[in-house]
């Protein structure tokens, strides 16, 4: 039996440069069957070294490095005492890094086991540590004496955190970002300049070879595992969690359908035998309690597909109506805890975070963590950086690479560049926290794991979803959504003018003038629909009812593309077979494609005779494209299940390959139809109160594109612009009958003490009739003034005056004037605006336009072209509104780009999707790879183009496949 204990991981961040999988890999070839990983104050790494140890059958001792100064000990778990302690102990180190683990350990319950190479700290910890050992390892033996005069028994480690001599480099380099240093002028003493590499169990033998008992003592550890069996959550304070769950459940049912038949009492009793079955019902009432703290949420994911959900109001689908798949969620055989994701209004989150973590306790309420990695990018920045590059040169260095790959590069310094930053990539950087997630525990959450605290103040779990799942506890996601806050905003704004819809009664997704502005793809705001390649596709089916946006808003993932052309094909009436008999009643909704996570599993069921436990693991595998060794292993599962059932082998390799276009992001089927209630929410509104839910749109900034695509889009929906303006403005954006009235918050370099300035005195004191009155009343900021003129806000209070003038004069306002203006002002009725002479509004000079521009990022009211309007003048283009009757044509538009989509091929090569947009239309267009390396550079700037190309039809959609790109007027 071989026992390594103390190895690092790269979870001792910018230190390890082992991974997880990595390191276990070269434990299994070396035959080392016990392991204790101890990373450096933390035990970020143990879910996933729990994980792998289990899967190949080792094992694992919980361990950490606690560093004391320029010290160390090393700490074992022994029990469930001990667990909680090093979790106390860790916790405390994170929120306070002065603090001694020493003097802690000093008031030792002998519940872990210490040990340290250190003389000093053996002889400070004997009195008091019950098992304590000096440690001696590959690279150090100074315990040795002080441990044999203390009469302490050795224990040998293995300080090792590096696999070979090559990966001294990337320590090297992760040291340089730790300290904000380069390779020249990293110090010495703050990284291992030799040893630390594991060695085989020939070279492990050998070094030890003086010390037999310190190997045999590495035996007497225990593999204690302090994860638990069952669910970490705090019972719910009733008699009765069941019972108290089936009364909301009946009473909610009755809000929902009325009437309750037997078909929703039979699917309300199997889910609530299943809940309770497995304990789950204190879960659903907490969930319950929370989304009662918002009066607007959408709960999604693979919990909409429960009625005792609907029935909750924590999700707003009705399952029986939509078919929904129970068991996707919960099943008897699914050993997963249940996971909710509610959304917010983004603005509200973290209010709702504050009330829930005030209702159940600061000790018991914890946030989730990320563990964020390096991506590739990222680390040949980094690892630039640290060869002492500028960040221009390193800018154009990486330009260069992301053209024309890795082997365009034959400076020596670049090339160790990209063999670090390869290496660097996908290792643990830092630690974060989850945009949503969130757990509860019974006891203090620093019992059941440890904590840190994260930049926003919350406590925060070590752990991502995966390691606090396997810890026991239910996570809870309580996410921010732009698009509720929008739906929100414009009701609110509808309201105000007297408009009022009756949530309960309002039923978008039946109301056909919606469903038809979907069916051509008018979904700019659109949540989740407005997207390039969702109008694209909207486009190509002419589909717009509910049931088909469910299955658009699953089947647009990245690697589905093929599946799409064949989806719209069949949609159109292509003939076409079930893959398989057996998948008929399965996939006949989507045309015969697997198109939800759902018919993943469902087909592995179906075809393969897994259970839904192990189908529900295939869909993970796929979706966190795991690959190697797990997908490899439920592929073999998977094939041989079909040739079981005579699935024939050809059949069985285009399932499996469909069954891959799931990797990376996918949604369940009841995730699509929640979002497509919202969906269906944004288009009415969108539909039928344009100017007020384009107002929401900007005024919560969450949109696909810029503010000023949107300002372009509420022009051609035939929407009257006003504004910014001093007497009408509000900090946000709003809407009054048909007209959009910008906010005050569109203005850039407007303080945000500027803005309540200006909305407090207006109310306090009425509109503002002239520009001395304003200056008088206001008191603003020279630079505030600048910003509010160049935006064009003071324009209606002296439109025949130049703006440099209008600033003139505010500027040359003296305190003087502003005393003597105050007793006039406040006797003005707050509710009139003088009566003025009607004077010629002045025209606009290129430079004032330019301002504004600047000043807005749009024009208040023209389109940004206007700008190159002498450009304009002298090319022969067409317009974008009549791109379809140049069809198979070759033709010139001047394109100004609102947003791009970068991909690769299959082959690695760089390619753009990119739209555009003139005076009258977006039009979408796309760069294959030999052109886009050509224009890439022209497209990082927000410089109009002329754009020259062939004008393609894809099933019904258009698109422009670029010939030529050139700046207008070059």
């Amino acid at each position: 039996m071989s026992t390594r204990l103390a190895v690092q991981s790269a979870y001792s961040l910018l230190w390890g440069t082992c991974t997880i999988p990595t390191l276990f890999d070269r434990f299994q070839q070396l035959g080392v069957d016990r392991i204790a990983i101890a990373d450096r104050d933390n035990l970020y790494a143990y879910p996933e070294c729990r994980q792998e140890a289990k899967e190949r059958g080792i094992s694992l001792i919980c361990a950490a490095y606690l560093s004391e100064g320029p010290s160390s000990l090393f700490a074992f778990v022994q029990n469930r005492r001990g667990y909680e302690r090093l979790c106390a102990l860790l916790s405390k180190r994170a929120v306070d890094p002065s603090f001694s683990y020493v003097r802690a350990l000093a008031a030792d319950d002998g519940s872990l086991v210490i040990a340290t190479c250190d003389p000093s700290l053996l002889a400070e910890l004997a009195p008091s540590v019950g098992r304590l050992y000096g440690a001696i390892t590959p690279t150090c033996l100074k315990a040795v004496r002080t441990s044999r005069s203390l009469s302490l028994p050795l224990l040998a480690l293995d300080d090792a955190f590096l696999l070979s001599e090559e990966d001294r480099k990337v320590h090297t380099i992760l040291r340089c970002i730790a300290t904000g240093t380069t390779v020249g002028t990293l110090d010495e003493e703050e990284y291992v300049q030799t040893g630390g590499i594991l060695l085989d169990e020939r070279q492990w033998s050998e070094t030890f070879s003086s010390w037999p008992e310190a190997v045999g003592a590495t035996q007497d550890l225990i593999a204690y595992d302090p994860f638990p069996s069952s669910l970490v959550f705090p019972e719910y304070p009733v008699d009765s969690a069941p019972e108290e769950l089936r009364h909301r459940v009946l009473l909610g049912a009755e809000i929902r359908y009325g009437e309750l038949n037997d078909a929703i009492l039979e699917r309300i009793d199997y889910e609530l035998d299943i809940i309770n079955a497995k304990g789950f019902a204190p879960y659903f009432l907490v969930m319950h309690d929370i989304v009662q703290m918002s009066s607007r949420t959408c709960g999604r994911g693979s919990a909409a597909a429960s009625i005792v959900s609907y029935s909750l109001f924590i999700t707003n689908v009705d399952p029986i109506a939509h078919h929904l798949y129970f068991e996707r969620f919960l099943s008897p055989s699914r050993r997963d805890p249940p996971d909710i994701d509610v959304d917010f209004a983004w603005d509200e989150r973290d209010g709702i975070f504050e009330r829930v973590i005030k209702t159940f306790g600061e000790d018991r309420c914890a946030r989730v963590a990320n563990h964020n990695r390096f991506r590739l990018r990222s680390a040949i920045r980094e690892a630039g950086r640290c060869y002492g590059l500028t960040d221009s040169q390193i800018s154009a260095g990486e330009k260069e690479l992301f053209l024309r790959g890795r082997t365009s590069v034959d400076d020596p310094l670049w090339q160790t560049i990209c063999e670090v930053a390869t290496k660097l990539d996908g290792l643990p950087k830092e630690i974060s926290m989850h945009c949503g997630g969130l757990v509860i525990t019974p006891k203090a959450v620093a019992d059941y794991a440890p904590t840190l605290a994260s930049r926003e103040g919350y406590p925060l779990l070590a752990w991502e979803k995966e390691g606090t799942e396997q810890a026991g506890f239910v996570k809870i996601d309580l996410l921010g959504n732009r698009s509720l806050a929008v739906i929100r905003d414009t009701l609110a704004n509808l309201a105000e003018d007297g408009i009022h819809i009756d949530e309960r009664t309002w039923h978008p997704s039946e109301d056909e003038p919606t469903i038809a502005a979907l069916a051509r793809g008018d979904s700019m705001g659109v949540f989740y629909l407005e997207s390039p390649a969702m109008r694209q596709l909207q486009k190509k089916t002419g589909k717009g009812d509910f049931e088909h946006i469910v299955i658009h808003s699953s089947i647009i993932r990245p690697a589905a593309n093929k599946y799409i052309n064949e989806y719209v094909q069949r949609l159109k009436g292509k003939r076409w077979e079930p893959l398989h008999p057996r998948l008929a009643y399965i996939l006949d909704e989507t045309y015969g494609i697997l198109c939800y996570q759902e018919d993943v599993s469902k087909t592995a069921v179906a075809l393969a005779g897994f259970d839904e436990a192990e189908a529900d693991n295939l869909r993970k595998v796929i979706a966190k494209k795991a690959g190697g060794r797990k997908l490899k292993a439920y592929q073999d599962t998977f094939f041989a299940g079909c040739a079981r059932n005579k699935v024939p082998t050809q059949t069985t390799e285009e399932i499996w390959a469909m069954m891959l276009s799931f990797d990376g992001y996918s949604f369940c089927k009841p995730h699509s139809a929640s979002y497509a209630m919202v969906s269906f929410q944004s288009a009415y509104l969108r539909v039928h109160y344009g100017p007020y839910f384009m107002a929401g749109v900007l005024s919560n900034q969450g949109g696909y594109y810029r503010s000023q695509a949107y300002i372009s889009e509420a022009r051609r929906m035939g929407i009257h612009i006003e504004g910014p303006d001093l007497n009408r403005s509000r900090i946000t954006y709003h809407a009054h009958g048909d007209t959009l009235v910008i906010g005050l918050m569109a203005i850039a370099n407007l303080s945000n003490e500027g803005k309540q300035r200006i909305i407090e005195v207006r109310r306090k004191g009425g509109p503002f009739a002239s520009l001395k009155e304003a200056a008088s009343r206001l008191g603003l900021s020279r630079e505030d003034l600048v910003s509010l003129v160049g935006a064009g806000a003071f324009d209606s209070l002296e439109p025949q005056l130049r703006r440099s003038e209008q600033l003139r004069q505010l500027l040359t306002t003296t305190h003087a004037d502003r005393n003597q203006e105050q007793p006039e002002l406040f006797g003005v009725s707050n509710n009139l605006v003088p009566t003025r002479h009607v004077v010629q509004t002045a025209k606009r000079t290129e430079e004032e336009l330019h301002q504004e521009f600047s000043a807005l990022g749009f024009l208040r009211a023209h389109h940004p072209l206007l700008l190159w309007a002498p450009y304009l003048a002298r090319l022969k283009r067409i317009k974008a509104c009549d791109l379809g009757r140049y069809v198979g044509h070759s033709v010139t538009l001047a394109g100004y780009q609102i947003t791009q989509k970068q991909v690769r091929t299959k082959g690695g090569e760089s390619m753009s999707f990119v739209s555009f947009e003139d005076e009258t239309a977006l039009y979408e267009t796309v760069l294959f790879p030999q052109l886009f390396s050509r224009f890439y550079p022209l497209l990082s700037s927000l410089w109009p183009l002329e754009v020259f190309g062939m004008v393609q039809e894809d099933q019904g959609a258009l698109i422009l496949e670029v010939q030529q790109l050139k700046k207008l007027g070059a």
